[in-house]
């Protein structure tokens, strides 16, 4: 076991960040007064006040009907903690870029709902928007500095959906640059490195949007996710994060890694306020034939969630993830006695080997293959002056402009551009030979082992280690056996089914640990009335202390090009 950080009690100190809501239209804008965390300015009128840490979806909407919160006034709390806690203080580093028309949209929002009513559950609500899908006010640059600046001329589908039910696009978040984290995660050259908000030397997965929800700069999240890359940064933040079935959400719209396995999804502190999100994404989009082929959409994702049981639910248990970290094991097999306790059935299930080394064997010759036509299809219209090919971005990723600068490509993903262009693509033999039988022959083996059990769910942590460690300022007491710790990601990705993963406990450290429910196509009410059920007796969820500034850097690993 490694030993404890030695600079771990600067992350002991406590931020309270009660924020008091101004309701009057001459607040101070959002960008003014930026400082460290203990240096917040309150906005009041009268004794009017709402604390937007942690908050949910309901209490912000009643808030919004007593009129004693108004879209605006959330939405310039929201933009001060963005200031004081992503920009300055801690430096959180979660976002690329925020929507200067925000206070705008959330005014007019305001409007409408004293003039007519509200649109929904999510009128007036800020949405964090991952920075892959296309937004019209905001770049889109998948982390790449070469789009630094590149403006859709449309929304993302699921974007557009968000923008119609009434959700404030607040901002985007980072990834690890077109999704590819490959040992350096949360970090890329348009957006630099994201920090995890439960401990500031650790990362925060694959992207910064469970970061930004889980430190309250945002209530909602929206992100895509081929191998793990929605559960990850769920299940390191202490979120709930779905991994929808292929086909219950679009993918129009989005700077693709690999789509034959590529979904979007939600992300949120709760069940419900998960279920209210995927109640507008999941819809059919006519410019993604594989949305349109789906029937029978639930009208209401929530229905199902009052009356939330583990009684009788039979649960498939994989013996196979276990073994990276003890603390990890511990918490899983807390997590499956509760269940037990509960009413839930377990049963010991064994997987197809392909499905076990499944990245290696599957997802990696997928990605490889996909990744190089799809970026030139996003990147063929361009505007002028960026890359118009997968070439033109490596060409401009190794130019010195970028090489050289304070955030450059990390040499492993240059690697990874380098054998996409190699590739031969469609014509490669064995990705064929995976799209055509074995991918079919595992999901037939995989909805074998559902049927022969009769199962709900099979039940796993989302990951085999808490969340890794920064390489530029290491934390020496991250601790990790498993070669690979998102080997359970790799289940729902292969066999096309939806997964669900929500806080299942926590380390010595405090850092927070996922549970994943995986479960038939198109489970998604029976999966979050599963979740809802063990999110009720688990009551696993908390929100960060995060200290008022980052602490020291004490060690650095080198970076090099290796594989």
């Amino acid at each position: 076991m490694n030993t404890p950080c030695a600079a771990a009690a600067l992350c002991a100190r406590a931020l309270l960040l009660t924020v008091v809501l101004c309701l009057c239209a001459g607040a101070v804008p959002a960008a003014a007064g930026a400082g460290t965390a203990s240096d917040i300015v309150s906005d009041s009128i009268e004794d009017a006040q709402f604390d937007v840490t942690d908050t949910g979806i309901d209490a912000v909407q009643a808030a919004f009907d007593t009129g004693s919160l108004s879209a605006e006034a959330l939405t310039r709390a929201y933009l001060r903690r963005i200031e004081t806690l992503d920009r300055a203080g801690p430096e959180l580093n979660s976002l690329i870029a925020v929507n200067p028309h925000a206070l705008e949209d959330a005014a007019a929002l305001d409007a409408e709902r004293a003039a007519s009513d509200a649109r929904g559950p999510l009128h007036g609500i800020p949405v964090i928007i991952r920075d892959n899908l296309d937004t019209l006010e905001l770049p889109t640059t998948a982390g790449s500095a070469t789009l630094r600046g590149h403006e859709p001329l449309r929304d993302a589908f699921v974007v557009e959906r968000l923008r119609k039910a009434g959700a404030v696009i607040l901002a985007k978040a980072n990834l690890c640059e077109l999704s590819l984290a490959l040992g350096r995660y949360g970090y890329s050259s348009a957006g630099g490195q994201t920090r995890n908000a439960y401990n500031l030397r650790r990362t925060p997965a694959s992207a910064g949007d469970g970061t930004a929800v889980a430190a309250s700069l945002g209530l909602l999240a929206v992100g895509t996710d081929a191998a793990g890359e929605l559960r990850g940064p769920a299940a390191v933040s202490a979120l709930v994060g779905l991994r929808p079935t292929p086909g219950l959400t679009s993918r129009g719209g989005i700077l693709p890694t690999a789509l034959s396995i590529e979904v979007t999804g939600p992300m949120a502190r709760g069940v419900r306020d998960l279920a209210l999100a995927l109640n507008v994404i999941a819809a059919a989009d006519p410019a993604d034939p594989r949305t349109t082929a789906v029937a029978d959409r639930p009208a209401d994702y929530t229905a199902g969630l009052g009356k939330a049981t583990l009684e009788g639910v039979r649960l498939g248990v994989v013996d196979a993830y276990r073994g990276g970290n003890k603390e990890v094991d511990r918490a899983f097999k807390s997590a499956l006695e509760l269940l037990h306790v509960h009413g839930a059935e377990l049963v010991h299930i064994t997987l197809p080997e392909d499905v076990l080394d499944g990245r290696r064997r599957i997802l990696g010759r997928l990605i490889e293959t996909e990744l190089h036509d799809q970026v030139d299809a996003y990147l063929l219209n361009t505007e002028q002056g960026m890359p118009h090919s997968l070439a033109e971005l490596l060409r401009m990723s190794e130019s010195p402009l970028i090489a050289g600068s304070a955030t450059p490509v990390y040499p492993r993903r240059l690697s990874a551009y380098r054998r996409a262009l190699r590739s031969p693509g469609l014509a490669d033999l064995e990705y064929l030979e995976i799209l055509s039988v074995r991918l079919p022959a595992l999901r037939a083996a995989v909805a074998a082992r559902f049927d022969e059990h009769d199962l709900a769910a099979i039940v796993l942590p989302t990951m085999l280690c808490p969340a890794s460690s920064l390489l530029y300022d290491y934390d020496s007491s991250y601790d990790c056996d498993a070669d690979d710790p998102y080997q359970p990601a790799y289940l729902a990705s292969i066999a096309g089914l939806p997964e669900l993963t929500l806080p299942m406990g926590w380390t010595r450290q405090g850092l927070p640990l996922g549970l994943s429910f995986v479960g038939r196509p198109f489970s998604e009410p029976r999966l979050l009335a599963i979740g809802r059920a063990f999110e009720q007796v688990a009551d696993a969820h908390r929100p960060p202390e995060i200290p008022d500034h980052p602490p020291p850097v004490l060690e650095s690993l080198p970076l090099n090009g290796k594989d």
